[in-house]
């Protein structure tokens, strides 16, 4: 081949070999760069979701002054003044109350407590006793393994919690400073993967617009729905005498996204405490609220809020939640349903792909009559 015939970096090759054999190269040095980096894919990937929901913002601050760095700065600082700030004060002070609590709470006199309990429970309700199969000394002994469990599962997260905290802290500010950059290069960075991508430009657009929908979606059930679960439970808590009602208020939070349950993970535990503690009618109290106002706020509050953002069912919903903190720790109660949520897209335009082929398929094919 003569010296001007050489392809340059601007020439594809055309040979099938050295095509194959680029692509194989490409794909081991991909794959070794995302092997080194993989300890901060996740914060990479929080920062394209915060960047793509407060994108309008930037645009708003970039409409004023004109300089996308100075835009990128004030949209940041935005979010620290609003969200973060904020945010670190209630977890500040209720880490604090979750100490106090720990510290001071007399596990030893539990045992005794709930034996109290049982013995006026078993007088009162006798027959509930006789039809259930159980005595007195096997509720007591069940609630005392139980709460003995509970705690001794507490006291353990709690050792490793400043460690989190301090982990947590470096991810927020690596991620802050991606935002930055993200906000000034993301419309290109979005072009040239649109570029690489071998899919339709319809369906990419499908796709990011699935991720952005699903994010805020899933960012307003935390700061909206969960935030008022959590001051109706932190007032609550504190009317009825509750110590570190504000440690419970934020754990609300975080329990009401999960579906079916909800901020009763939280709730329903308080009042039995309360009810083994001999505390009736602080116990019937957080039992009447809890079921007929706290939890029917979900029910008020989601289909307003949230609307029709998730789009997924109430099942894919729970299972990617669970599934993400599993997997992701805290930040998987975001990460978990946008996963979720591009499986079910990424199959949807399978089938809209693949249409003709499916149709011969099931032609050919006979669906027993029992599905």
């Amino acid at each position: 081949m003569a010296a001007h015939d050489k392809p340059t970096l601007h020439e594809a090759p055309t040979d099938s070999f050295q095509r194959k054999s680029f692509l194989i190269l490409l794909a081991l040095i991909s794959l070794g760069f995302l092997f080194m980096v993989r300890y901060f894919l996740l914060t990479l990937f929080m920062a394209a979701v915060f960047t793509g929901l407060s994108f309008p913002l930037y645009k708003f601050f970039l409409k004023k002054c004109r300089k996308p760095a100075l835009a990128s700065a004030a949209t940041l600082f935005s979010i620290i003044l609003v969200v973060i700030l904020p945010i670190a004060a209630v977890v500040m002070v209720a880490y604090q109350q979750a100490f106090v609590f720990f510290q001071t709470f007399d596990f030893q006199s539990l045992p005794s407590s709930i034996d109290s309990v049982s013995r006026d429970l078993q007088s009162r309700y006798p027959t509930l006793f006789h039809q259930l199969h159980i005595t007195r000394q096997d509720l007591a002994a069940y609630a005392t393994a139980g709460g003995k469990k509970a705690a001794a599962w507490l006291l353990d997260q709690g050792a490793t919690w400043s460690l989190v905290a301090v982990g947590s802290l470096v991810n927020v500010v690596l991620m802050l400073f991606i935002m930055f950059y993200f906000y000034i290069d993301g419309e290109r960075i979005l072009q040239r993967i649109y570029r690489w991508s071998p899919l339709p430009d319809d369906y990419e657009e499908a796709i990011f617009k699935k991720f952005l929908v699903v994010g805020r979606g899933t960012l307003k059930g935390i700061f909206i729905i969960g935030a008022v679960q959590g001051v109706l439970c932190t007032l609550l808590f504190w009317a009825v005498g509750i110590g570190s009602p504000i440690f419970l208020g934020v754990l609300t939070i975080f329990a009401s996204i999960i579906p079916a349950f909800g901020a009763g993970l939280v709730w329903f535990p308080v009042a039995l405490i309360l009810l083994f503690s001999g505390k009736f009618g602080a116990a019937l109290t957080v039992f009447l609220v809890g079921g007929f106002v706290i939890s029917t706020v979900d029910n008020l509050l989601r289909p307003k809020v949230v609307g029709q953002d998730i789009q997924m069912h109430d099942v894919m919903v729970l299972v990617s939640t669970l599934g993400g903190l599993a997997v992701f720790g805290l930040p998987g109660f975001i990460i978990g349903p946008i996963l979720a949520a591009l499986f079910l897209s990424c199959w949807t335009i399978f089938e809209k792909m693949f249409a003709k082929e499916l149709a011969r398929t099931h032609d050919h094919v006979k669906m027993p009559k029992d599905l």
